[in-house]
């Protein structure tokens, strides 16, 4: 017997009865991570649509609470699902194959799998995406098959180059500074993402930023308009470059101290890349001015907290991007309060 339910119409209770055992009632058990590892929470999900989605939605506040995480983007769509001789096969939108990180990749199938399989009856997994077989989307796992549990294993702890990954993916990190190293472009990185989700602002990447990163999602702009524009955020000390309404790149940065740095919107009128501070004698590189004298540049020191004359100090690693991507006339738009 093969029955496929579509996901966006209401199915009755004597259809799911009629897909057998793997639609039969009883709780299942949904598969989550915490501090790398998967653990299962008991659900009261009778059919495989209701664990799927349950899955999709991701821990509960109380859960998460508790350290859980999860690897499956939020918000994946759940094309239909279909049951033959108690194979399920799961057909799920483009958002379930997003990503770089392996590590990220590998755990959102081991949990789908794990998942859909502690449904009483289910013998195997089959994954789609798109209504067709991810070939080569989910590195070192055959998904033109079946798929059990025991044949997706994940890795158990997040090294350098998986955080980095991980980061890069999110916004926080240039590609190119993917070096498998804890380094101090990293440390900047994770200061970045501490800044947007509310950590302390250390720049390690201890077990409360890890848990944090492995569920983490990338930043989205306070304020919404076309095209390019540089959001200002001084409650978080962080800058955000946006396009067309998505955060290309977070920044550390640190704005004027006592309140200097202006409040408002403004735009690029000036840049130069080698800028020299007549008052505070002072050369400044990758310069854009976008009020009076009041600039984003690159500075050595980048505390925190508000510490200059009223400029942005830019961190070393994001300085020339920034530069290149505020052209003359992008918006920058400063806000006191952006939560």
């Amino acid at each position: 017997m093969r029955l496929v339910l579509a996901v966006g119409a209401v199915a009755c209770a004597a259809s799911l009865a009629a897909a057998g055992p793997a639609d039969s009632a009883g709780a299942s058990r949904l598969w989550f991570l915490q501090d790398g590892r998967l653990v299962a929470v008991e659900r009261g999900a009778p059919t495989v649509v209701d664990t799927v989605r349950a899955l999709i939605a991701g821990p509960t506040l109380a859960e998460r609470a508790r350290g859980l995480s999860s690897a499956v983007p939020r918000a994946t769509p759940l094309r239909s699902v279909a049951i033959e001789q108690r194979i399920v096969t799961v057909d799920l939108g483009g958002r379930f194959a997003a990503g770089r990180s392996e590590a990220s990749l590998r755990a959102r199938v081991a949990q789908l799998v794990r998942s859909v399989s502690s449904v009483p009856g289910v013998v195997g997994v089959r994954v789609l995406v798109e209504g067709g077989v991810p070939l080569g989307l989910f590195p070192g796992l055959d998904l033109r098959r079946p798929v059990r549990p025991a044949a997706v294993p994940i890795d158990e702890s997040v090294g350098p180059r998986e955080a980095q990954e991980l980061l890069a993916e999110l916004g926080y990190l240039a590609p190119e500074l993917i070096s498998g190293e804890a380094d101090d472009a990293t440390a900047v990185a994770v200061l970045e993402l501490q800044k947007w989700t509310g950590l302390p602002r250390d720049g390690v990447l201890d077990e409360a930023t890890l848990r944090a990163l492995e569920h983490a999602m990338r930043p989205r702009p306070v304020t919404l308009m076309p095209g390019r524009h540089v959001e200002i955020l001084l409650d978080r000390q962080l800058a955000l470059l946006v396009d067309d309404g998505r955060v290309v790149r977070a920044v550390h940065i640190s704005s004027g101290a006592g309140g200097r740095t202006p409040v408002g919107t403004f735009h690029v009128y000036r840049k130069e890349r080698l800028s020299w501070s007549v008052p505070f004698e002072v050369w400044m590189p990758w310069a854009s001015y976008f009020t009076g004298g009041i600039a984003l540049h690159e500075y050595p020191i980048v505390p925190t907290y508000p510490a200059s004359h009223g400029c942005v100090r830019v961190n070393r690693y994001d300085a020339r991007f920034l530069y290149e991507f505020a052209a003359y006339g992008t918006p920058v738009v400063v806000l006191p309060i952006s939560r």
